[in-house]
């Protein structure tokens, strides 16, 4: 038991050396956009509204066109909300 212990706490205090010598990188968004394709529902809607939250500027492509509204309401006004369709080339190339 004292062993496990013993293991824990070298292991916690590696990780809080690592953490130290290598700091994660702060990135500032000032001026830096993100295009998040799939932000109807599931992970690309969240990663949406986490990115916006942080200060970023989102570009955000939905599907459904029914969803462009609802995400604009959880979305500020740095964020952008437009259809796309990533199986479409159109749509590929009317977005960038």
């Amino acid at each position: 038991m004292c062993l496990l212990i013993g293991f824990i706490i070298i292991l916690y205090v590696s990780y809080r050396l690592y953490q130290h010598f290598y700091p994660t990188p702060n990135i500032s968004p000032n001026g830096k956009y993100i295009l998040i394709s799939g932000c109807d529902t599931g992970f690309g809607h969240g990663l949406a509204i986490e990115i916006d939250k942080q200060g970023f500027n989102v570009l955000a492509g939905v599907f459904s066109p029914e969803n462009i509204s609802s995400l604009q309401k959880e979305l500020s006004s740095r964020a952008t909300v437009f259809r796309l369709d990533i199986t479409k080339q159109e749509d590929i190339d009317t977005t960038f």
